[in-house]
């Protein structure tokens, strides 16, 4: 019960010449859910596919040589970080790699399916960061007619567990011809633990390191092997994910390489930072828990701020798991109150609330109307 919980209260609720690294070896989705037992039972009916044993017999998983990695990465880290085969799609593989298999990602067999249909669109990247101790998996997921001297904007997305399987519908919109080709990149584990144990550590309590990570080591090693036009590229995170990409948008004044134009900041939960009686996460270490009403600052060591937002939540979003205080803003309300502080400064920040909907159900949609709207059509 404690994992349900967790999931439903904070998911979707993720070329310069350098060293090369060492190989190492529709209809409207708010139409379908209207009432908040209806997200619960999504939540608890999201399970994997596959049974949760290991292969009986060992199998081989192929690395390759070639990754070119950020100058920013330890020698520890190129070494643990690689290209290898596109392992999603194989269960014995996945039980190879980590404990939890291909059982770390909420799949439906549909899921499946439509990943199986572009599958040779898919490029799978392990990296490992020191500082988090933590290796990470990444797909890269290249756009139909891929021109690998052609530049592309990058949409970066955090929580692969969840939103990994949205890409394939994404995909499909640009291969319509109804938005432009972009590069897709979702952030998860690698197979060895459940995507929710880690999001509260990562997004809240090490929101610093993993930002340094995602910056100086991720997406400048992304760069360094496919062509990116960064100042298009976008950053999505939603629930504890969202409270990262606001994270991230306020602090990303404090880098040399800007990998991101624009971010979206999906239903941040912000009540992470201070709410004082969460049963399943422990905020106490948090020495600045208001800091995030502050942007982080940012308006202090900035005039302006050169990016463009999106701040998105469900109307209907409140807190069914835990008893609230009178006074805790909803998750819609801290919405609008983030929209009303960005604007005060001048930022170029659009908020939309999907007022019928609750904490997942407009994240498809969104996202579809995002890349048509922000990437419009080639001639």
């Amino acid at each position: 019960m404690k994992k349900l919980l967790s999931v439903f209260l904070a998911c979707g609720l993720l070329a310069a010449s350098a060293v090369s690294c060492a190989g190492k070896g529709e209809t409207s989705s708010a139409a379908v859910e209207t009432t908040a037992a209806a997200t619960t039972a999504e939540a608890a009916t999201e399970t994997e596919t596959e049974p949760a044993t290991e292969p009986t017999t060992k199998v081989t998983v192929e690395y390759y040589d070639g990754l070119v990695c950020s100058d920013k990465m330890t020698d520890k880290e190129k070494k643990n970080s690689s290209f290898r085969e596109f392992t999603l799609l194989d269960v014995d593989k996945c039980f190879e790699i980590g404990e939890n298999g291909r059982n770390s990602y909420y799949f439906y067999p549909a899921d499946i399916t439509k990943i199986t249909k572009i599958k040779d669109y898919f490029r799978e990247l392990t990296i490992y960061d020191e500082q988090l101790d933590q290796q990470f998996l990444v797909h890269i997921t290249l756009p139909p007619n891929y021109d690998k001297d052609k530049e592309y904007p990058v949409v970066f997305i955090t929580d692969s567990a969840y939103h990994l399987k949205k890409v394939p519908d994404l995909w499909k919109v640009i291969d319509e011809g109804e938005a432009a080709p972009v590069i897709f990149v979702t952030l998860g584990y690698d197979y060895d633990t459940r995507e929710e144990e880690e999001r509260f550590d990562k997004f809240i309590l090490q929101e610093e390191k993993l930002l340094d990570f995602i910056t100086d080591d991720l997406m400048k090693t992304i760069s360094l092997n496919y062509k990116v036009d960064a100042s298009r590229s976008v950053f999505f995170g939603h629930s504890f994910g969202g409270v990262f990409s606001h994270y991230a948008l306020c602090n990303s004044d404090k880098y040399d390489y800007q990998p991101f134009g624009s971010y979206i900041i999906g239903s941040p939960s912000f009540y992470a930072y201070f709410y004082p009686d969460m049963e399943y996460f422990d905020n106490s270490s948090i020495k600045d828990p208001y800091a995030f009403q502050r942007e982080f600052d940012y308006f202090d060591r900035n005039e302006t701020m050169d990016k463009n937002v999106l701040i998105c939540a469900g109307g209907r979003e409140n807190y069914y798991d835990f008893k609230a205080p009178d006074d805790l803003p909803t998750i819609p309300e801290e919405a609008k109150l983030l929209h009303e502080r960005l604007v005060s400064h001048g930022a170029n920040a659009e908020l939309k609330i999907y007022e019928d909907c609750y904490h997942n159900n407009y994240l498809a949609d969104m996202l579809k109307d995002y890349l048509k709207q922000n990437f419009p059509p080639e001639n």
